[in-house]
């Protein structure tokens, strides 16, 4: 389960961290895993009018289910800041793809709701939708790195280990 350890990472800058709040196994088997996260503010000042958005960081809570006997991760988040304002919501599905059980089939929605704030917030959304929408893509891509340089990782101590024992 890359995406539990992938943050904060060096390939993306906005996030600031992340912390594990809880994380328990359930009856099912599943991994339950609470995580916030502090991630930087990356509306244009022009969209910084209401002084509640003026800030560095906003915070987002993060929920995952992890199932390792079916392979199936669910991510649920939304934001804790700046909710008078604004409702961020995103859900996430990973399972196993139903023609080739080593790739993964990814599912994702989310939403951006503004409230109260006329023009202005409309375009927030409209901002935040193209933000996202890039930000899931890199995350992707995020995760595929990471998973090589995992498996380099192993990769290289299993073969040093076999040379050297």
């Amino acid at each position: 389960a890359t995406h539990l350890t992938k943050f904060p990472n060096e390939y993306d800058s906005n996030i600031i961290s992340c912390c594990v709040i809880e994380r328990k196994r359930e009856s099912d088997g599943c991994t339950y895993t609470k995580r916030v996260a502090a991630v930087r503010n990356v509306l244009p000042s022009l969209l910084r009018k209401v002084e509640t958005l003026q800030v560095e960081h906003f915070e987002l809570e993060e929920e995952c289910w992890w199932n390792t006997k079916l392979r199936k991760l669910m991510v649920k988040s939304h934001n804790l800041s700046v909710s008078n304002w604004i409702t961020m919501r995103e859900a996430s599905v990973f399972t196993p793809h139903q023609h080739n059980p080593n790739w993964t089939h990814f599912e994702q929605e989310g939403t951006v709701t503004v409230h109260g704030l006329g023009k202005l917030g409309y375009l927030i959304e409209v901002f935040s939708k193209r933000f996202l929408s890039a930000g899931a893509q890199h995350a992707i891509t995020i995760t595929e790195k990471l998973m090589a340089e995992r498996q380099t990782r192993i990769t290289s101590v299993w073969y040093s280990e076999f040379l050297f024992a």
